[in-house]
C-alpha cells in the first residue's frame, strides 16, 4: 500500500469515528483524497477514483448477525396508467432460505406459491406481461391467508421451531412495509411477529458500495453480475437477490437487520 493510501485511510478513520453520532445507516461521502474516495459509515470503505466500478479482488469475511436468511419477493395484482389497481393483492409469494458457508450463501429450501386474489380476480394484460403469471395459474391457487398459514409453517421448520435466528432479506421495503401490511388487512390476518424485521438489501448494498441502488438490475450491473431470469418474476428476483448477497459478502458486508414495523 503506498503513503497516499495509508494517508487516506488515516484520515479515513478519524471520519468513520464520527459516524455513530450520524445514526446507524448514515453514509459520509467526503472529497476524495490523494485520489481516493473516502465512504464512511459503520464499515470504512475506500474506493479508487481512478476506477470507481473496481471493488476489491482480496475476499474479506463478512459479518453474519442471523444463521439463515430467507430471500422473500412478492409480485402484485397491477394496472398501468390511470387505471392502478386499488388494493393491490399479492400473486406471488417466494422465499428461498440460504446459509452461509464459509465460502458463499447456499440455498437450503425454496417455499413458492401463487395467491389467488379476491378483489380484482381477473388479471389486467399488463400483469401478465410484468410478470408471467397467467389467469390459470392464478385460478388454480389459494388464497393469501392459506398461502401464509402454509409459509408459517415452512419458516418454522426452517428456524427449526425458533433455534435458528432466522432473518427475511427483500430488495427494498415494498414487500414486508407497504404490500404485506395492506394485504393481511385485506385479509383481516395479522402479520406474523417474524415478518416484522428484516434486511433492505439495497442498504446494505449502499453501505458495502457506497451509492443507494435503484433497484436488482441496477445493482447486479454495477456489480458486473449477470441478471437470470425474468425481471419482476418473483423467484427469479429471489435468485439474483442471493447472487447480489454473495458479491457483497465477498466485501465483507455486514448482513444485519434495517428494517423493523412499530
Amino acid at each position: 500500500m503506498n503513503i497516499h493510501k495509508l494517508k487516506a485511510l488515516s484520515l479515513a478513520y478519524v471520519f468513520n469515528d464520527m459516524c455513530p453520532l450520524l445514526g446507524n445507516n448514515c453514509l459520509v461521502r467526503l472529497p476524495y483524497y490523494f485520489g481516493y474516495y473516502l465512504t464512511c459509515s459503520r464499515t470504512l470503505f475506500v474506493r479508487s477514483i481512478n476506477n470507481p466500478n473496481h471493488f476489491n479482488k482480496n475476499k474479506i469475511d463478512p459479518i453474519l448477525h442471523h444463521t439463515k436468511y430467507l430471500v422473500l419477493d412478492f409480485e402484485a395484482t397491477c394496472d398501468n396508467g390511470p387505471n392502478f389497481l386499488k388494493p393491490q393483492e399479492i400473486i406471488e409469494f417466494p422465499c428461498i432460505a440460504i446459509k452461509y458457508s464459509g465460502e458463499h450463501f447456499e440455498r437450503l429450501s425454496y417455499f413458492h406459491k401463487y395467491v389467488k386474489p379476491v378483489v380484482h380476480k381477473e388479471l389486467t394484460e399488463f400483469c401478465t406481461q410484468l410478470t408471467g403469471i397467467n389467469q390459470s395459474i392464478i385460478n388454480d391457487s389459494e388464497h393469501f391467508d392459506k398461502v401464509l398459514n402454509q409459509f408459517c409453517q415452512w419458516y418454522e421448520h426452517q428456524s427449526n421451531y425458533g433455534q435458528e435466528n432466522c432473518i427475511i432479506v427483500t430488495s427494498g421495503n415494498w414487500d414486508l412495509g407497504r404490500i404485506l401490511i395492506e394485504q393481511c388487512e385485506l385479509s383481516a390476518i395479522q402479520i406474523p411477529s417474524f415478518m416484522r424485521t428484516w434486511i433492505n438489501i439495497k442498504k446494505l448494498f449502499a453501505q458495502t458500495i457506497g451509492k443507494y441502488p435503484y433497484g436488482v438490475r441496477n445493482m447486479m450491473t454495477t456489480l458486473n453480475l449477470k441478471h437470470i431470469g425474468s425481471l419482476h418474476s418473483g423467484i427469479d428476483d429471489c435468485e439474483n437477490i442471493i447472487t447480489i448477497m454473495n458479491s457483497l459478502a465477498e466485501q465483507g458486508c455486514v448482513f444485519k437487520a434495517t428494517n423493523k414495523l412499530s
